[in-house]
């Protein structure tokens, strides 16, 4: 009588490891998609950070907002220093965030960094905060009420 071995033949092994590929394949690119949305998510985070350290400023200031970035920035935890940038991890201005010095409406972070986010002023009485995602700037913009 002859033993018959038993296991899995070589077909079998190909088959498996062909459906264990691309189950890694998609579960991969969704993870890429959702690491970048979830950044994207931490910049608008961002955003709404600094509008409340420039409310406080204002609060502060007698509803004279921050002229530039950095008045607003030393409001935040440690003058600003644990700010980071969601996509790169960096800190500080030009980093995490940035100034806008002319007003214009409807702002723009003019930067091509991914993250930042930019502060814009008219003379204390209004502001408007701008950042960008991972390609382009968001089409979300905070202001002041006024």
């Amino acid at each position: 009588m002859k033993g018959r071995s038993r296991g899995f033949t070589l077909v079998e092994l190909m088959v498996a490891l062909v459906v264990v590929g691309i189950i890694a394949a998609t579960a991969s690119a969704n993870y890429v998609a959702m690491r970048s949305r979830a950044r994207e998510a931490s910049t608008k985070a961002n955003m709404h950070v600094f509008q409340m350290a420039t409310e406080d400023y204002g609060v502060r200031y007698n509803s004279v907002y921050p002229t530039n970035a950095s008045q607003a920035a030393a409001l935040l935890t440690q003058g600003g220093s644990t700010f980071r940038n969601p996509f790169t991890g960096t800190t500080g201005s030009s980093q995490a965030w940035l100034d806008r010095p002319t007003w214009t409406t409807k702002l723009t972070t003019g930067s091509t960094k991914s993250g930042i986010v930019a502060y814009g002023d008219s003379v204390g009485t209004k502001y408007q905060i701008a950042s960008r995602g991972a390609t382009a700037d968001l089409p979300i913009i905070l202001s002041s009420g006024r």
